[in-house]
């Protein structure tokens, strides 16, 4: 009983600290707007946050993408630009939608949506059997105009 109470404390520190490190780098991503670097930047915000500095999890990958607002305003995610990192901001494949290209015209900006893939590894009990716990905490967010 005290190893499972150990065992969901840690994955619930987890899983927080995935929902601040996806939050910080939402933030960076609408104050950077279509700075050359901006994806860099985002992805150096969760690599410094508690999710990025544990060992307690893994993050297997970080994806910054556009969203297309529909008529009823929904947000979808765009199947084609879509960046995806390795923790330490190396590219999975190539960069489909760059930073530079983002609009961030006052009445137009862009929607972007980040998520953040983890994977936690049981540290005990029967559960080592299931295999590791995978998921993902997503923010999306409206960048921040820098042209008037």
């Amino acid at each position: 009983m005290l190893f499972a109470v150990l065992e969901g404390s840690l994955l619930l520190f987890v899983v927080g600290s995935a929902r601040f490190g996806a939050g910080e780098a939402a933030r960076e991503a609408s104050e950077a707007g279509n700075a050359v670097d901006a994806d860099q930047r985002i992805v150096l915000q969760i690599r410094e946050s508690a999710i990025g500095t544990t060992s307690l999890a893994k993050v297997t990958s970080v994806e910054i993408y556009k969203l297309n607002e529909q008529p009823d305003g929904t947000l979808i995610k765009d199947a084609v630009k879509i960046n995806r990192y390795l923790l330490n901001g190396t590219p999975m494949g190539s960069i489909a939608w760059p930073s530079s290209t983002r609009n961030v015209t006052n009445g137009n900006m862009d929607f972007l949506g980040i998520t953040v893939n983890y994977r936690y590894d049981w540290k005990s009990g029967i559960l080592l059997a299931a295999g590791p716990f995978l998921s993902n905490q997503t923010y999306f967010i409206r960048l921040e105009p820098q042209t008037y």
